[in-house]
């Protein structure tokens, strides 16, 4: 027995906003996008179950998630745990423009953790981040207001691109002041984008999340930053929980509203397509699923030899180049690391010294 981690998409890719940046619209175009079925749901648990997981992690995406509806993941919910008696957590990537205070107690009463996105202030998330009616910085800091009257924990999920770069420290402090303490900054990496982070910026990324970071440390002001945070476990010998920063792909499989499964969130495109609910082990990793990860455990030469390597790993396979081998921000990476490379050590030294 072991952990199963699924990446369920209820909604498909149905959304009620159009963000500029969106990589999942071109995905799932041509799709019948819809919502998951009861009976679908039903063979998904089906399936966990055949599989005896030690424990089940379940992170619903899409698209936007809520479009399923608060009666779906109550029935979903309740029929895992009739079904399942493994330890089970849930979590919720939106974009809260659906989000009522019944949706949040439900959150609540079943541990959900969100992941709620907000870019930064009106001026920058309402830049990429609208509907039909305009921005949605109101609507989306309403949301947020509803989840802490509720209890509901979450965590603040921005977009970083070639603009956002230099707002950077308006938008840290903005996301403080507003108690925002738990905060995935995500690059705007996809190559075709004309505003993804050039590898300057990129730099230029890391270096100033971790300068503002590491002051607030020392102030003894901790705000939980995901990439920073996954660095110092490395540092400090424990795995880092961001399958991105893992260097091998495989930590979980992506479940598609109609049952077809991918091996990542990032490749769900019709080539990638690895099982289906309807076979009888679909969680079990084989052929093209194989062929993907084993793609992500090339090792070019120069990172072989690199100082680095063993922080950085390679980064996540949708940045690499030349067959998978080269990660297109190295000489950033390098970059970063000589630049906070002490500054880390000397919090682990810390840290080590206080548990000894």
């Amino acid at each position: 027995m072991k952990p199963l981690t699924l990446l369920v998409k209820p909604a498909a890719g149905l959304c009620n906003m159009n963000c500029s940046y969106c990589f999942y619209r071109s995905a799932s175009a041509g799709r019948e996008n819809r919502i998951m079925t009861y009976e679908t749901a039903d063979l998904l648990i089906r399936r966990i179950k055949e599989y005896r997981p030690s424990a089940l992690t379940v992170m619903f995406q899409g698209g936007e998630p809520t479009l399923a509806g608060l009666g779906f993941y109550v029935y979903f919910c309740g029929e895992v745990k009739k079904n399942l008696r493994v330890p089970v957590n849930y979590a919720l990537q939106t974009n809260g423009l659906l989000i009522d205070g019944e949706y949040a107690a439900f959150f609540k009463e079943n541990r959900f953790l969100l992941g709620l996105s907000l870019d930064g202030d009106r001026q920058t998330n309402d830049r990429n981040r609208f509907d039909g009616s305009g921005g949605v910085f109101d609507r989306v800091m309403k949301c947020a207001g509803i989840l802490n009257r509720h209890g509901v924990d979450f965590n603040i999920l921005a977009v970083v691109d070639n603009d956002s770069v230099n707002e950077l420290k308006t938008n840290y402090r903005f996301f403080k002041a507003n108690g925002f303490k738990f905060i995935q900054f995500i690059p705007r990496i996809d190559p075709d984008d004309s505003r993804a982070l050039t590898e300057a910026n990129y730099e230029l990324f890391l270096k100033e999340t971790f300068d503002l970071w590491y002051e607030d440390y020392i102030a003894g002001e901790y705000v939980s930053v995901r990439h920073i945070d996954n660095y110092m476990g490395i540092l400090l010998g424990s795995p880092p929980e961001n399958c991105a920063m893992c260097g091998v792909c495989g930590n979980y499989f992506t479940v598609e509203a109609n049952g077809d499964i991918y091996p990542c969130d990032f490749y769900c495109d019709d080539e990638y397509r690895v099982a289906s609910l309807t076979d009888e082990k679909p969680f079990e990793i084989t052929g093209k699923h194989r062929e993907f990860i084993e793609q992500s455990k090339i090792i070019h030469e120069h990172c072989r030899g690199c100082d680095y390597h063993f922080i950085c790993r390679g980064g996540c396979k949708r940045d690499r180049i030349n067959g998978f081998t080269e990660n297109r921000y190295c000489k950033a990476y390098t970059a970063f690391f000589e630049y906070a490379g002490e500054r880390m050590m000397s919090i682990v030294r810390e840290i080590k010294n206080e548990k000894a």
